[in-house]
């Protein structure tokens, strides 16, 4: 397995294992009888800072396992790989998007549940991003 595919399951992995539940715990609290906004950005905070630790410490794991391999420079087809996955996020990410401004503009609710649904487009939009790349590097 290439550096550039470990560091593509490496992204995965991480954002579903930090967000998924941070998604549980965060429309439990928002959906309560009196959700402190505070304290939902300081879980949100929080979220994030754990989720940048472990991906920089899996992703310098990764190049710990192959070391031979994370210097060398992307080529033509490690580039063709990347702009195809990112292609596709970038649609998927927009479509999502737009699916959640509809409901926005025409259903009430709070701007922090929207902002969440708007962050939550971003993320499986990275996560399509990394299983395209995988997909990719495993077809070859």
């Amino acid at each position: 397995m290439t550096f550039r595919e470990k560091k593509a399951w490496v992204t995965m992995i991480v954002l579903i294992t930090v967000f998924f539940p941070y998604y549980i715990v965060m429309v439990r609290i928002y959906h309560g009888p009196d959700p402190e906004i505070p304290y939902m950005a300081n879980m949100a905070l929080g979220a994030f800072i754990v989720f940048i630790v472990l991906e920089v410490v899996l992703v310098l794991m990764a190049r710990w396992s192959s070391p031979e391999d994370a210097g060398i420079p992307k080529d033509e087809r490690d580039q063709l790989f990347a702009f195809r996955a990112a292609r596709s996020a970038y649609v998927a990410l927009i479509i999502m998007l737009i699916a959640v401004t509809f409901p926005m503009i025409h259903v009430e609710g709070g701007n922090w549940g929207f902002g969440m649904l708007y962050l939550a487009c971003i993320l499986f939009a990275e996560i399509f991003r990394a299983i395209l790349l995988i997909l990719q590097y495993r077809r070859g």
